[in-house]
């Protein structure tokens, strides 16, 4: 019995330890440079850009394989329904 008691001690003790407060990241100066205005600002995403042709082409490879994804998921579906009412009609016969 005093076993678990001692574990549950242990285990307050290890939550208090994990507190924010008490981690080493955020004492002393640590947490000025989390908070300083001198970190220069987010810089500006570059993205690639592309014609519209092109766009159109990425866009219509996309929505092929998406059909083709969704009409493989459909099959296998129907593959499987079939093989468990099979397997049904095969074990209650």
């Amino acid at each position: 019995m005093s076993g678990s008691i001692q574990d549950m001690n242990n285990r307050v003790n290890q939550n208090r330890s994990l507190k924010p407060s008490n981690r080493a990241r955020f004492k002393d100066s640590n947490r000025d440079n989390i908070y300083s205005d001198s970190v220069p600002a987010l810089t500006k995403l570059d993205f690639k850009t592309v014609s519209e042709i092109e766009l159109k082409k990425i866009k219509e490879k996309i929505k092929n394989r998406a059909l083709k994804d969704r009409t493989r998921e459909t099959y296998i579906f129907l593959f499987i329904v079939v093989a468990l009412l099979g397997l049904l009609i095969v074990l209650f016969k």
